[in-house]
């Protein structure tokens, strides 16, 4: 087994959180995991879900972690697994793409993403793959912050579920 890939879906730890367009990488990833039995790795940074894609060993991460700080819950995980930079998958939300849209980028800045900046920081490199998932900008300048840890509706909920998911998935595979 020479491949393998950390997959993290970002979100903020507390429940209160849980549903709110900041945790849309995280809800995918829950989605993702499928056999939530099947826990390889809890601890206080965070638990991984270990998943098999033929030759390829996908270890899926849920980082107990708040956003600005979510970098040291990452760093730990890749450095205890010996991940590769270019085998760490991030899938995060996207104020700038509209909902329900996904963009792929190899490289580049945080956008502003308080998840993306830490994870910049804390490992002084920013070319990692990410998986961004469009939450659109439906708010007032000044107002991101609200939007963002606002509760997603749930029609937005159902899509995400019944066919967002899919297609980052499916973004996934070719990736791998």
């Amino acid at each position: 087994m020479n491949n393998k890939f950390l997959i993290v879906g970002l979100g903020n730890k507390n429940k209160i959180f849980k549903y709110t367009r900041h945790n849309i990488g995280k809800l995918i990833v829950n989605k993702l995991i499928l056999n939530k039995n099947n826990i390889y790795l809890k601890n206080l940074y965070g638990i991984i879900y270990k998943r098999y894609y033929y030759n390829t060993k996908l270890l899926f991460l849920l980082p107990n972690f708040y956003m600005n700080e979510i970098g040291l819950s990452i760093k730990y995980f890749f450095k205890k697994y010996n991940i590769n930079i270019n085998n760490l998958i991030i899938i995060c939300d996207d104020i700038y793409i509209k909902f329900g849209k996904i963009k792929v980028k190899i490289k580049g800045g945080s956008g502003g993403h308080n998840g993306l900046k830490s994870i910049e920081k804390t490992f002084k490199k920013n070319n990692y793959i990410r998986i961004k998932i469009g939450i659109g900008h439906n708010f007032k300048y000044g107002n991101q912050k609200k939007y963002v840890l606002e509760k997603i509706n749930n029609n937005d909920l159902k899509l995400l579920y019944n066919k967002i998911y899919i297609l980052v998935y499916n973004k996934i595979i070719n990736i791998i």
